[in-house]
């Protein structure tokens, strides 16, 4: 259904991993209760899209706003997307076009994707939310698995704004941005945080049980965590004289093994 179609609410059902599905709408796509086999690819061309049911998805899922600060919110909280979910929304002077995801009890990949605004993700399995390519966003990134002790390992991002990351229990959490860090307040078990070419702060109270592990790749990056946090072990790791850290635990501070290039 690739026309410049004009729907109320649209259900797709196929059956078989061959099974795929594609939609269009002219302006905005609201999607019922939904299950398919094979891949979905789903556009909504001049306005938002959004759920109305379940979407269970076996195969990839392809999501696009193509409209200026358009937003994608598929927020029903039994959604299972079993592939890799591919996103794209545009805004052409901001980060107003928002996605929110919500992967239900399954897993949730996320592929190589360009979100023009902020980005809220939710899992509820234990193998919780991951990245296959780089997820490029444009404002604040907020990842929540809450069930299951499901992890966060999210390994090749662009964020731009801040980030937020809660884990249920005992569940892990990695992140790499391209660029700095800025945390807002988080909860996790053990955490491992890089930042590749700009600094860590915190913006929030980190709550880390576990060991945190905190590295800037570029020369003179620095860390800067200076909030009443709540560390277990904490490492720090930078290069360059002037890629000084700071650390403040509300309680004791317990300081793992750590190379400080700086003060």
């Amino acid at each position: 259904l690739n026309n410049a179609n004009a729907f109320g609410t649209v259900a797709l059902n196929t059956s078989g991993t061959g099974g795929h599905a594609t939609v269009v709408d002219a302006s905005g796509l609201n999607l019922a209760a939904s299950t398919v086999g094979g891949n979905l690819i789903a556009t909504a061309t001049t306005g938002n899209m959004t759920d109305d049911g379940a979407l269970a998805i076996t195969g990839t899922t392809t999501l696009t706003t193509s409209a200026n600060d358009a937003t994608i919110a598929l927020d029903t909280t039994t959604n299972a997307f079993t592939g890799a979910v591919t996103i794209t929304t545009n805004d052409n002077d901001g980060t107003a076009a928002d996605v929110t995801i919500d992967g239900g009890t399954t897993a949730l990949i996320l592929a190589a994707s360009t979100i023009d605004g902020d980005l809220t993700v939710r899992s509820g399995n234990a193998s919780g939310i991951t990245d296959s390519g780089t997820v490029t966003v444009g404002g604040n990134l907020v990842a929540t698995t809450d069930e299951n002790n499901g992890v966060i390992n999210l390994g090749d991002l662009a964020v731009d704004g801040t980030v937020q990351l809660t884990t249920h229990g005992s569940g892990d959490a990695t992140v790499v941005n391209d660029a700095g860090l800025t945390f807002l307040a988080s909860t996790v078990r053990n955490l491992a945080a890089t930042a590749r070419s700009g600094n860590i702060v915190d913006s929030g109270v980190l709550t880390v049980a576990g060991t945190s592990s905190f590295t800037t790749s570029a020369t003179d990056a620095t860390i800067t965590l200076n909030n009443a946090n709540a560390f277990g072990t904490v490492a720090l790791n930078t290069s360059g004289t002037g890629g000084h850290a700071t650390v403040v635990d509300a309680s004791g501070l317990n300081l793992a093994a750590s190379t400080v290039g700086g003060n």
